[in-house]
Formats: structure tokens, sequence, C-alpha cells
């Protein structure tokens, strides 16, 4: 009994129910196409269909709604979940077209966002940036994408005109979401809201730099 209570634990902990539900939908996925392909062409003979890329794609599907919703509930349970939802907003953002760390496994990519992401919604709540220091992150991070971005993907090598095009989008978004957090800062809408803003860009920054990228 305990045996099987430990093993349930580690899989849950370990995430691997992740790559089950990955497996059953790209099985399903797979044997929906090749039914389709059958029925469109009335031949024996179909298109072999990648399962494996079904089953890469399920898992960043489910992984990224497995983290977001981790993410919730720790916000709720930290009370720090409006510094988190604003935090990830102005980070996706950024990391979509910046690029920047990949770990080699999904558990420690979970734990090590989770603990990262908790870390600077609690700063955002409870340590307050004035303008200057916010203005000294934004120029960090300017500088940041304007020498490394994008930090390209293992498995996503960017060709060189796409590697202009997200360094220039990367750049417009870093400016927006500054010039919002100025907004929110002087329009007194809520502090936390404007640093929450300035915390995510500076997480974007901060993984998109070499040093941070060497660690896997």
């Amino acid at each position: 009994m305990f045996t099987y209570l430990k093993k349930y634990i580690r899989y849950i902990l370990t995430f691997r129910y992740i790559r089950l539900i990955s497996y059953w939908s790209a099985k399903y996925l797979h044997n929906k196409m090749k039914e389709y392909h059958k029925k469109e062409h009335d031949t024996d003979k179909y298109i072999k269909y990648n399962r494996y890329t079904y089953y890469y794609g399920f898992q960043i599907i489910y992984g990224g709604i497995n983290k977001f919703l981790l993410l919730i509930i720790l916000g709720i349970l930290l009370n720090i979940l409006p510094q988190f939802l604003i935090t990830t907003i102005s980070f996706v953002l950024l990391r979509i077209f910046s690029g920047g760390l990949h770990f080699n496994s999904y558990p420690k990519c979970s734990y090590i966002s989770l603990l990262s992401f908790t870390i600077i919604a609690l700063l955002a709540k409870y340590i307050c940036l004035n303008q200057l220091a916010s203005l000294l992150i934004f120029i960090f991070v300017f500088i940041i994408i304007l020498k490394y971005a994008p930090v390209e993907h293992p498995n996503r090598p960017l060709t060189s005109v796409e590697k202009r095009k997200f360094k220039i989008i990367a750049l417009y978004l870093l400016s927006t979401l500054y010039f919002a957090h100025m907004f929110t800062y002087y329009a007194m809408v809520n502090i936390t809201i404007s640093n929450s803003i300035i915390y995510g860009i500076l997480l974007a920054g901060l993984i998109a730099t070499p040093i941070i990228n060497k660690l896997k």
C-alpha cells in the first residue's frame, strides 16, 4: 500500500500525466487523420502522419495549461493572484519574441518557472520600485534584447530575416509594456500593477542573457 502510494505521488510530482494525456491525444488525432485521408482519397494508401509531432505539440499545449493552472492555485493560496497574472502576461509577451532559457525536462522547467513567478509576484506586491529603478530595468532589458535576442529554441532555428523581425517586435513590445507601466504608475491605478509589469519585463530580460542560458 505504501509503495503504491509512493509511486502515485512520484507520478504526480514528475508530471508524468502530461505525457500520458499527450500520448492518448496524439494517438487519437493520428488515427482520425488516417481515417480522413482514406475516406477523401478512397484508397488504402494514406500519408504517414508523424505521431511524434502530434505528441510533441500536445505536450506543449497540456504542459502550458498545467503550469498556468498551478500558477492560479499558487496565486490564490499566497494571495498574489493579480501579481501572478500581470507578471506572467508581461513575461510571456516578451518571451515569445525574445526567446530565452530552455530546460531539458518538463518537470525542471515547471518547478523553476513556478518558483521564479512566485518570487517576482511576491516582489511586485511587497517591494515597490520607483521610476528611476524602473527606467534602469527598462534600459537593461532593452540592451539585452538588442544584443542577444531572439534566443533560439534548440528545436526551432530561425532564419536571419526571422531573427531581425523577432528582435524588432520584442523591442516594440518592451516599449509598449514600459509605457503601460508608466501609465498605471502615474494614473495611480494600482502600484502593484505597474510593479508587476516591470518585474515581468525583468524576468524576460534575465532569461535571455548568455549567463542564464548556460543553465540547463
